[in-house]
């Protein structure tokens, strides 16, 4: 499909074309004209969101079409549009506002509270806008009322297409869309580093290495076997099940705990059995992947915990220099014989 508009990076950057000036100049190209717009992104600026709803709303024939990942202030643009349409493979996140906040040293009383007094209406300020943007998604979602909307920013959590489509954020599911988005350990912290959560996600093990080969071969088999019809192979009798095979596959034999697979005709028949040992084999290594990717996670967390520290302790104000009187007796240096006689009963 063509589209007239592309927003597929961090919404609010000239560079990319993404910022509010950018998405003005190119509707400008296209005024009195219907407008295909392709979104694809995890948010960014606020600020440009909003404006750039606006210019969709003020355009007045804008369809968005949401592809992939669809988060943040991306979903903000989204609602200015005529009409919504949501790939059926797209996940979609609205969740509250947030912003940076980095203070460090040491503090007094007066000193901390004026930090609280801050950091409170900091607090406040995002509770408005966070008002706001409920209402904003409660003008689009006809069915749900602000409140159940500032609770669903409250939850942060993803939406497939028929969630979204069930709460009236989007009009349409698209089938004919493209593949569904996989969250990688890069992708996630991607997410993490731009504070958004990983509630409802599932990360997908990272291909390469020993396990993943194995986890592969045993998928590619299992593939083979689980016909998605009743195939013309297969005996009348259902308990077994007939694979053509024309080499040796010494993996499924060590799965299945005999020395080599019983072949006529370049035919395998493997029993019911055997194939809930190759099951029973794939589901405790997609686990023990599952828990390789957690610990990997956890790891990660920890380094990132550790260099903030780290940074921390760099940005942190020195203790203070002693001076040294170097004419002091206490200071003077230890001649030979002084560091004779202060070890001598040692020896």
């Amino acid at each position: 499909m063509d589209y007239q508009l592309i927003i597929d990076d961090y919404i609010g950057d000239w560079w990319l074309g993404t910022d509010k000036q950018s998405i003005r100049h190119k509707l400008a190209m296209f005024k009195g004209k219907h407008v295909d717009a392709k979104i694809s992104s995890l948010g960014g600026s606020l600020d440009d969101g909003l404006d750039i709803r606006q210019q969709f709303i003020d355009h007045g024939d804008v369809t968005a079409y949401l592809h992939g990942f669809v988060a943040s202030a991306a979903t903000v643009i989204a609602m200015g549009a005529k009409k919504i349409v949501m790939g059926k493979y797209a996940l979609f996140l609205v969740h509250q506002c947030s912003n940076a906040v980095f203070e460090y040293g040491q503090m007094n009383a007066t000193d901390l509270q004026a930090l609280i007094d801050r950091l409170q209406k900091n607090k406040e300020d995002n509770e408005k806008i966070d008002t706001v943007l409920a209402a904003m998604y409660a003008s689009r979602c006809k069915n749900h009322t602000q409140e159940e909307l500032l609770d669903l920013l409250k939850e942060s959590k993803w939406l497939t297409a028929q969630e979204a489509l069930e709460w009236g954020f989007v009009d349409e599911i698209l089938d004919d869309d493209e593949e569904a988005p996989e969250l990688t350990n890069a992708l996630a912290k991607k997410f993490n580093a731009a504070g958004l959560p990983l509630t409802g996600l599932e990360i997908q093990p990272e291909r390469g290495g020993l396990l993943n080969s194995i986890l592969d071969s045993l998928k590619a088999i299992k593939d083979i076997i689980t016909p998605k019809e009743k195939l013309a192979t297969c005996d009348e009798d259902t308990s077994t099940i007939i694979v053509n095979m024309e080499k040796e596959f010494k993996t499924v034999a060590s799965v299945l705990k005999v020395d080599t697979l019983a072949s006529k005709d370049g035919k395998v028949i493997l029993t019911t059995d055997q194939l809930q040992a190759i099951e029973d084999r794939l589901n405790d290594l997609e686990s023990q992947h599952s828990d390789d990717v957690n610990t990997i996670a956890e790891r990660d967390n920890t380094i990132n915990s550790l260099e903030k520290q780290v940074q921390n302790l760099q940005m942190a104000p020195a203790d203070e220099t002693k001076k040294v009187d170097e004419a002091s007796a206490d200071n003077k240096p230890m001649t030979s014989k002084d560091m004779y006689n202060s070890i001598k009963d040692l020896i």
